[in-house]
């Protein structure tokens, strides 16, 4: 590696440009480009990224997954590949100016420079198989929510108190609020009963949902995060910090696993977060609710609370 390939010896110094055009001019361009690799995407081992930096991309890759795009080109637009003139004027054209020099015993010109630039550029291309992932370690994390609720918009999406503050007893009885007890394992009856909430429901037809799980959390706890969510609107959902490795390879269209999370109560409008313990793991599928990151939100979880990181590290699987 790093070493212009010999050009032969049956290659005269005035023919170069016609050897390079030959079938036996190949294989020695296929030399070069094996020699001086080229990759679009190359962790340095100093390379720190932060946190609001990383939620923004997993944005990116949050929402080129749900499209059914590719991923690579979704994140360009924040982590653009290396360019391969780069390379070529750093480290190929200097040792290859130098060795066609003692090969011709003359500086090789711009022509002939150019000719094996697009020859080298198109073979280096082929072998790289470098990819945005590459950009990371394990131990860069992301902030990853799931909601639970199926709306495109957070504001849609939101479970509403009757009155001033968060009351576990005074909430709206609407779809929003149905759909997400049955995802935290609790029918509307057993919240009712509970809860000692006697308010009409909103409508009939969405309200006798069966649960979806065995319950995420206790009783208690499900109070003790309606009543501190410090707001009367907010989401129900999954939280964890995972590396961002995980979420290139993850396959949204399946069940995922979160094998370490919280549970969470989150206002995203006006930026209000509470966490509990969740009985992980627990699995969600495609039709349970929507993935989001920090990157999608006003305030990320991190940004209203100032997380201690660690106490939060999770992981996700297919």
């Amino acid at each position: 590696m790093f070493a212009v390939p010999p050009l032969p010896a049956s290659c005269r110094p005035d023919h170069i440009p016609d050897f390079l055009n030959s079938a036996q001019g190949a294989p020695w361009l296929d030399a070069l480009a094996e020699n001086y690799p080229h990759r679009r995407y190359d962790r340095c081992s100093s390379d720190r990224w932060e946190l609001k930096t990383l939620n923004s991309i997993a944005a990116r890759i949050i929402d080129a997954k749900y499209a059914d795009a590719d991923v690579d080109e979704a994140v360009q637009g924040q982590l653009p590949p290396a360019c391969f003139q780069e390379t070529w004027f750093h480290t190929v054209a200097p040792a290859l100016r130098s060795s066609l020099h003692q090969f011709t015993g003359h500086a090789p010109d711009d022509e002939l420079m150019d000719a094996i630039c697009y020859a080298w550029e198109d073979g280096a291309a082929d072998r790289d198989t470098s990819s945005p992932q590459d950009l990371f370690s394990s131990h860069e994390r992301v902030e990853l929510l799931f909601r639970f609720n199926t709306q495109p918009w957070l504001d849609d999406a939101l479970v509403h108190s009757r009155r001033p503050w968060a009351d576990f007893g005074d909430l709206e009885v609407d779809g929003n609020l149905c759909f997400a007890l049955a995802q935290m394992g609790y029918t509307l009856g057993e919240y009712r009963k509970a809860s000692g909430n006697r308010n009409r429901a909103q409508s009939g037809r969405m309200h006798r949902r069966p649960r979806q799980r065995a319950p995420l959390l206790g009783v208690e706890k499900l109070k003790e995060l309606v009543e501190n969510a410090c707001s009367t609107s907010f989401l129900f959902c999954l939280y964890a910090l995972i590396p961002i490795e995980q979420l290139f390879t993850i396959d949204l269209a399946r069940p995922v696993t979160f094998e370490a999370c919280r549970v969470a109560t989150m206002d995203p409008i006006n930026g209000t977060f509470f966490d509990v313990a969740a009985n992980a793991p627990v699995t969600v599928k495609p039709q349970d609710g929507r993935f989001l990151s920090g990157g999608h939100l006003r305030w990320s979880p991190e940004d209203i609370c100032g997380l201690v990181p660690s106490f939060y590290h999770g992981a996700i699987r297919n």
